[in-house]
């Protein structure tokens, strides 16, 4: 899966509009996606089904809203605080939080959070999106910095609020999220500097980007997936001779220093293949002695001493 920039997701979701796509289904698509993640996430830590929304003014709120409005329609408690005025909020920001409060869902003001105890579901993080570039001013800084103390799971909606999806950059406060529902695709920031520690666990929704805009898109940064990784490994056949399942050849280790060895060995057994060939050099085969049995072990002689 690709990993991009905001600038690279910007031009993606402007490409699709010049092909007909329009931003409210991709925010609609956005919203089940999360609600989905949401509703699942819940039901795995078994929590109560009450959904606490930090809405900013953008259509990262939006995304929240509409999120919301699904949960509500699957019998969930949802209860939003808003950090900004009706005026500020981008058009679809506005429709969503309409929609959601005439299905049933309540809003509060941004400053009533501190009433809040013993909320026995989770936050969702509705505040910033990818486009953020400045340190979070009041009241947002201490809504994130709210969350962050009350120990309720969060879901960042897209991204942590006031994490730099280019650098990684914590931009003065940010969310600390259990969970990241990334739409689209993931974004660098997410393995940057702090960005590592502050997305969680990381879901990706597809919202309805067009499959061949995604491969056009240049980025030289990939994350493998688990379930495409497995299916690059060679078909195990269970009646095939260790011959038939190639052989690896491995050149790792030094004295004092086992651990990349039988690391390497290790993975090339478990990825299936017939033969795993460990060459090291002399004088490691007692720190090796622990390696797998399978392992063909060649100690080699060096005329080169390597110091650190």
């Amino acid at each position: 899966m690709k990993v991009v920039s905001s600038k690279g997701m910007a031009l993606l979701e402007s490409q699709s509009y010049t092909q007909g796509c329009d931003e409210e289904t991709f925010m609609l698509n956005a919203g089940r996606g999360i609600a989905y993640c949401t509703a699942e996430f819940i039901q795995q830590k078994g929590l109560g089904k009450s959904v606490l929304i930090l809405a900013g003014k953008g259509n990262n709120a939006g995304d929240a809203y509409a999120a919301g409005t699904y949960l509500l329609g699957e019998g969930y408690r949802l209860v939003a605080y808003s950090a900004s005025k009706d005026e500020e909020e981008s058009p679809l920001c506005s429709k969503q939080k309409r929609l959601f409060i005439e299905k049933g869902g309540v809003l509060f003001e941004h400053a009533l959070l501190s009433s809040i105890h013993n909320w026995d579901g989770l936050i969702l993080d509705g505040l910033f999106g990818t486009g953020l570039n400045k340190i979070p001013q009041e009241p947002y800084a201490s809504m994130i910095r709210w969350a962050n103390k009350s120990k309720i799971p969060i879901i960042a909606v897209d991204i942590p609020s006031g994490l730099s999806g280019d650098t990684g950059e914590i931009l003065g406060e940010a969310i600390q999220a259990t969970l990241t529902v990334a739409l689209g695709l993931p974004k660098i920031g997410f393995f940057l500097q702090s960005g590592w520690n502050t997305i969680g666990e990381l879901k990706c929704v597809d919202f309805g980007l067009s499959k061949s805009l995604i491969e056009a898109l240049p980025t030289p940064y990939r994350i493998n997936e688990k379930d495409k990784r497995l299916k690059t490994l060679p078909p195990i056949k269970r009646n095939r001779h260790k011959y038939e399942a190639g052989v690896v050849i491995c050149l790792a280790g030094s004295p004092g220093m086992p651990g990349a060895a039988n690391l390497t060995a290790l993975a090339a057994l478990k990825s299936g293949s017939g033969m795993i060939k460990l060459c090291h050099t002399i004088g490691m085969e007692a720190e090796l002695c622990s390696s797998p049995y399978e392992l063909i072990k060649i100690p080699y002689e060096t005329s080169e001493t390597i110091r650190d």
